[in-house]
């Protein structure tokens, strides 16, 4: 009972536990810790405090300032003492031209209240709202983006231990292969040469597998990365469902209605209308409204005078050198900058869509064919096996029949992968890859 409990204890030690992990479960992993997705989550946050900035721009700005003077410049020094409410007619005649050092304290509090302000707030807010609106946009784009490489990396690590069994499994057969040529050889059944061809094969299914393992290792470390985690991972296998059974023109209208970068595109297009508005305004007048409260003192918090001032202010610009004309030029060449870079957009899309449908179908009959190489190549391999054992083929003729077996093999999960990632980019295409 010792002996199988610290056997048990030593296969637990030595054994390294991977996260066992399904196409699904991956998914969730992603959308939670893959740092891209985080990174642009804090974006949109970032922006929707700044579309708040800009509606404080309608509140009024208060501020309130304490200021300390001690001066014997007479024309100063007489203000202090005015604003202290001590100035009189002895201190005109006598003091004003060479006065005692007056200290002065003022405690000041100011209203500014904005009312007009050539559409600076009005259009900055909308402008604010549409920067909020491309961030959200442009996050659900990222978030598509990382699942479409989380899709190609999941997979990518299946078609790597896909690749590395088929390796092994090669390697089997062919040592089987030399086995029996060195066992024909020694029985003077084939030539030396025909036992270096085959123990050359055998090496090359070596090297063969050991590149596979390392193609195994690099898509690893690509689906950590997408994942976010460091721990090792095992692929639990799972067909996506991706559903592509719609016709072409549906998923273009889907793309060019569904797009977050278009829908985006739409939006720095109004925001370009917007600050062509808002560059005429500034032919307008600028209107505020400010009120002010002043206490000053000799002695700090020890009596003085005090006073209240209301007004306001109209600013109108008459000429400053063109720049508020040749702004409204520039802002209408952006806007027109703008509807072309929408409808280039709109054309690549287009391009994009066309260009994954397609592939899927392609893909389908690349497909349904390497299945097809499969069965033929080991219906070819097995015939070469008996011809070989009845001493009517070479081994090269064999060896060769196990190439393309194994090659066979290769090509059909390649295909497989490419009509899975053909259709994930079908819909990311669309814009409606989830």
């Amino acid at each position: 009972m010792r002996i199988f409990l610290a056997v048990c204890m030593v296969i637990f030690a030595t054994t390294s536990f991977a996260l066992q992990l399904n196409y699904q479960k991956g998914k969730e992993i992603v959308l939670k810790n893959n740092n891209l997705i985080q990174a642009y989550q804090e974006k949109v946050k970032s922006s929707n405090y700044r579309y708040y900035q800009a509606k404080g721009g309608y509140l009024p700005d208060i501020n309130i300032s304490e200021t300390y003077t001690n001066t014997d410049e007479p024309a100063t020094a007489a203000f202090s003492t005015m604003s202290q409410g001590e100035f009189d007619m002895n201190y005109f005649s006598n003091e004003l031209a060479d006065p005692d050092s007056v200290e002065n304290y003022e405690t000041k509090v100011e209203v500014l209240q904005p009312v007009f302000m050539k559409g600076k707030i009005y259009f900055g807010i909308k402008q604010a709202s549409g920067m909020n609106d491309i961030a959200e946009l442009t996050s659900e784009r990222i978030q598509q983006k990382v699942i479409y490489n989380y899709t190609k990396a999941f997979f990518g690590m299946s078609l790597a231990e896909k690749a590395l069994e088929v390796a092994k499994k090669s390697y089997e057969r062919t040592k089987r292969y030399y086995l029996m040529t060195k066992n024909f050889y020694e029985n003077g059944m084939v030539v030396k040469s025909d036992l270096m061809v085959a123990k050359t094969h055998l090496l090359k299914n070596e090297s063969a597998i050991s590149e596979a393992r390392k193609q195994v290792e690099v898509a690893q470390s690509r689906l950590q990365q997408v994942l976010g985690i460091d721990e090792k991972v095992d692929i639990v296998w799972e067909t996506p469902s991706f559903k592509t059974d719609k016709s072409l023109n549906k998923y273009l209208q889907t793309a060019l209605s569904s797009r977050e970068d278009l829908l985006a595109l739409d939006e720095r297009l109004n925001i370009a209308e917007l600050e062509t508005k808002k560059s005429k305004f500034n032919f307008l007048p600028e209107v505020s409204l400010f009120a002010n409260y002043k206490w000053n003192e000799s002695d700090f918090m020890n009596g003085g005078a005090e006073g209240a001032t209301f007004g306001a202010k109209v600013s109108f610009n008459l000429f400053n050198g063109f720049a508020d004309y040749n702004k409204v030029r520039e802002n209408k060449s952006d806007y027109l900058y703008m509807l072309n870079m929408k409808q280039d957009k709109k054309r690549k899309i287009k391009s994009q869509v066309k260009n994954a449908y397609y592939s899927i179908k392609a893909a389908r009959k690349k497909l349904q064919a390497a299945e097809k190489q499969v069965e033929a190549a080991y219906e070819a391999l097995s015939i070469t096996q008996n011809r070989f054992r009845e001493g009517l083929v070479k081994i090269t003729e064999l060896l060769d029949r196990e190439v393309d077996v194994r090659q066979a093999e290769l090509n059909m999960y390649m295909a497989e992968y490419e009509l899975i990632t053909g259709r994930a980019r079908l819909l990311l295409n669309s814009g409606i890859l989830k």
